[in-house]
């Protein structure tokens, strides 16, 4: 997660940069907004890393987290899923 950050991080930085300078009417915002991130629905589901990308993330960018083929599975199996991400 660390390049991911790194460049969240970069992105904002100039933008903060363009917007302190003096020239401020051709500013091109490049900043992530939103981080959108599937989850597999096979094998072991959330895996630690995914947590731990999630929570390195959550401070820097909105994250919207998906998953993947939900309509593969079972009503409670998708329940059981949300859960794990909450």
């Amino acid at each position: 997660w660390k390049p991911v950050a790194d460049y969240i991080d970069q992105q904002f930085e100039q933008y903060f940069r363009d917007e302190s300078g003096l020239n401020r009417k051709n500013i091109q915002d490049n900043r992530v907004h939103c981080c959108i991130y599937f989850i597999s629905p096979f094998g072991h589901g959330l895996r630690p890393l995914d947590v731990e990308f999630m929570r390195a993330l959550h401070q820097r960018v909105n994250i919207v987290p998906v998953l993947a083929k939900a309509d593969t599975l079972t009503p409670a199996e998708v329940e059981r899923m949300k859960n794990k991400v909450r």
